[in-house]
């Protein structure tokens, strides 16, 4: 034979329906019935769920996306007018870029115990095993090599583009200015031929 049903007892459901935070779907579980008849009641009951109360916000047409880009347009043309994009201060910019981030591969190194117990603390168990290896990698002394052998690479390309020139390229400018004048040493011209007789 089948099991009676036990009776619902509907006031309690609309004192916890109304009172707690439950989802419906708990509250149908805890009183043993279906969670579509709770809402159906709510509804028929005008039974208010905790904060549903206040005021909703009203729902208002999105901004156009000219209007929301506008600004962020402006800012960045404001921006490039700003920037010197001289090579002096490019140089200048990228060698104290190279030397904030060498300093910072210096604490990383400093410090390379305490971030590979945090990475092992962050990622317990198995299912969390390729990222805390693909983190281990990212602070591996491999790692740490390669971008010390590229922020060395950058130092010296920046020292070079600010070194003076060579000795033999100032003495070939310094040739080309002696001779570019029609000084001493120029190079002569070809004669002058003479074809108007009188």
């Amino acid at each position: 034979m089948a099991k009676a049903k036990k009776p619902i007892d509907w006031k309690a459901v609309e004192r916890d329906y109304t009172k707690t935070a439950l989802p419906v779907r708990e509250l149908a579980r805890w009183y043993n019935c279906d969670e579509k008849a709770i809402r159906l009641r709510a509804k028929a009951g005008g039974w208010l769920r905790p904060g549903a109360d206040a005021p909703q916000p009203t729902p208002h047409d999105p901004q156009p996306l000219a209007d929301a880009v506008a600004p962020i347009v402006e800012r960045v043309r404001l921006g490039a007018v700003l920037v010197d994009a001289s090579p002096e201060t490019i140089i200048t910019r990228g060698q104290s870029l190279a030397v904030r981030m060498l300093d910072e591969l210096e604490a990383d190194t400093a410090y390379i115990g305490e971030i590979e117990q945090a990475i092992e603390d962050a990622t317990p168990g198995k299912d969390a095993a390729r990222r805390r290896d693909a983190m281990m990698k990212a602070v591996s002394l491999s790692s740490r090599a390669g971008t010390l052998k590229n922020l060395a690479l950058a130092a010296k390309t920046f020292a070079e583009a600010t070194a003076p020139e060579g000795k033999k390229k100032q003495r070939q400018a310094a040739a080309d200015q002696a001779t570019a004048n029609g000084g001493k040493f120029a190079q002569r011209s070809g004669p002058r031929l003479v074809s108007s007789n009188p």
